[in-house]
């Protein structure tokens, strides 16, 4: 966006980066089509149709929300056709941390993205595509929060909600998950006294594992103030590893289903 990066950049930003190894996920308001074509033309370069993972971010309706204008679902078709090379690419996102983010909580979250991801199905299969597609064409942007629990209860949710949906569209039953990327909630995020952040950073993130999320993106502790430094991009990148290396919570099937 006009506050961060450039789509032009989105090239040399991932100068380096093993896409191979590293799934990326754009995240865009006002130029999501724009960043989505900078960043199939990187996978494109790279010669890695096949391995590279990821998300191009396009969400006409959440990017409507934000600016309060009619939301142009005619970019999904472009999004749609931009990751056809790249198997494991999806090129839709439903952006519920928008509505976390405005007030929203857990009940409306979950709303906001059940009505929204039905409304893309609606438009893929509308452009032709079949409802095991469309399906596939999705993925979940959730918010991670303290609330330790109710995150947990919330990402669960999203899944039976989402099943159910497939259910009495006729998708093909093992292609009816919600894939989810959980990231740390920005409202929870304080200005002052920053440091405490890291821990409510880490509460989240292991919330948002326990809860499930395939994917997931720790805030950096000082986000509040504008661009991070070094340390708390260090630190943001650390939680995760250390919740996973350390504490083994990747090692569970299930850890939110009772233990003994």
């Amino acid at each position: 966006d006009v506050d961060a990066i450039a789509p032009a950049d989105i090239a040399a930003v991932l100068t380096d980066v093993l896409l191979d190894l590293a799934p990326v996920l754009l995240t865009s308001t006002t130029q999501q089509i724009e960043a989505a074509r900078a960043l199939a033309a990187v996978f494109a370069a790279q010669h890695h149709a096949g391995a590279v993972e990821g998300n191009l971010g396009v969400d006409p309706i959440g990017a409507a929300a934000q600016a309060g204008t009619p939301a142009d679902l005619a970019v999904l078709a472009e999004a749609v056709e931009l990751a056809k090379p790249f198997e494991k690419v999806r090129p839709i996102v439903v952006d519920a941390t928008i509505y976390h983010n405005a007030g929203a909580g857990d009940v409306h979250e979950l709303a906001y993205a059940i009505a929204v991801g039905v409304e893309y199905v609606r438009a893929l299969t509308g452009a032709g595509m079949s409802v095991d597609e469309a399906l596939d064409s999705i993925l979940f942007r959730v918010s991670a929060t303290t609330d330790q629990f109710a995150t947990i209860s919330r990402l669960r949710a999203l899944r039976g909600l989402w099943s159910r949906i497939g259910e009495v569209l006729g998708v093909t039953e093992s292609r009816r998950g919600a894939i989810q990327h959980a990231v740390t909630s920005l409202r929870e995020i304080s200005r002052d006294d920053a440091y405490v952040n890291m821990l409510r950073g880490t509460i989240s993130c292991f919330a948002a594992s326990a809860g499930g999320a395939e994917i997931q993106t720790v805030l950096p502790f000082d986000a509040a103030s504008g661009l991070p430094n070094e340390l708390a991009r260090r630190v943001s990148r650390n939680t995760q590893i250390v919740l996973a290396e350390e504490s083994n919570v990747g090692r569970v099937n299930d850890p939110a289903g009772g233990s003994w």
